[in-house]
This record gives C-alpha cells, structure tokens and sequence, in this order.
C-alpha cells in the first residue's frame, strides 16, 4: 500500500464523517471503482500531468460534479489536480479498511472443498465474529483442490485447516 494512497483514504475518511454522509460516500466510491476498472484510461487521463490541469478538471467536471456526494467530488479533484489518480485504487482500498473497522465489521472469504451446509456456515461464521469481535461478512468460495476441510482470510488472517495443508505437514514430518 502506497502511502499517498493512505493520506488520501484518511482525508476522504475524515470529511465523509464529518459531513454525516459517509455510507453515501462510500456506496459512490464503491461505483467508482467498478466504473474506473472498466475504463482505465480514465483514470491514465486524469493522471497524465502531460494534459494540461484545465482539461483534466473540464473532464472530471463533466462526468461528476452534480453526479456525487460534494466530499467525494472534492477527493477526486484534488487527485486530478495533483495528476494523482493512479492512486485511486490504493486509497479506495484503505478507505475500505477505514470503514469496515468504524462500522465493526469485516468480509470473511471461506473456502471449502465442497458446498458448506447452512448450519456450517453459521458456526464458522459465530467463530469468526468471536475471534474478530466484528459482524463478519462471508463470502463463500468452492475449490476441491482443498480435498477437504476450508481455508479462512479475514481481517488480515489466515487460517488454513484443509486436508492438503494436513497431508503437506504429514508428508514433511515422513521426510
């Protein structure tokens, strides 16, 4: 993580909090960056300090001002105005950090070798809140190559309780 891509985060953070719209904020962030992943050269544009700063601020104007919440507006311009919108991504993935803690929860991704029962999941899930202290968010993910047993990553963990890690460990352990 770049740390430009962090003090932008903390300056969006901070103003959407303070404004009182910071779910608006990141819901439109959060198109943001579905619709820069789909065109980035839009993002290469607003970034290219070889374009004078007059048009890169006529473009973003004219996709956004009105479209957006007024702070986050204010975000994207000063990145466009420094040729700094390559550090979008970066900080749109802090700001995602930032706002998962302040709202007290976080995604889990749960792998299993087969479909998990409803009644699995909810235990992984009651585990996972435990040891977090957080409303986990699950996202479930098949990949037989487990064999059997799951892998876990959350809030920066991972937990790997597949039956190839066991038969891996097993197999140092014989050599």
């Amino acid at each position: 993580m770049n740390t430009t891509g962090r003090e932008y985060a903390l300056a969006l953070f901070e103003t959407a909090y303070e404004s009182g719209n910071i779910d608006d904020i990141r819901n439109n962030i959060r198109s943001l960056k579905r619709l820069f992943k789909e065109m980035p050269e839009y993002i290469e544009f607003l970034s290219n300090p070889g374009i004078p700063k007059s048009e890169r601020m006529d473009a973003l104007r004219e996709a956004f001002e009105g479209k957006v919440d007024d702070v986050l507006y204010s975000f994207l311009a000063v990145m466009t105005e420094r040729a700094d919108m390559g550090s979008f991504f970066d900080a749109y993935k802090e700001f995602e950090h930032m706002y998962e803690d302040f709202k007290k929860f976080t995604y889990a991704e749960i792998t299993s070798a087969v479909e998990l029962t409803d009644e699995e999941k909810a235990k992984i899930v009651a585990k996972l809140e435990k040891i977090t202290g957080k409303t986990v968010r699950p996202r479930y993910k098949i990949n037989p190559a487990l064999m059997g047993g799951i892998t876990v990553t959350a809030n920066g963990m991972f937990f790997d309780g597949s039956v190839r890690k066991n038969l891996k460990n097993l197999e140092k352990e014989i050599s």
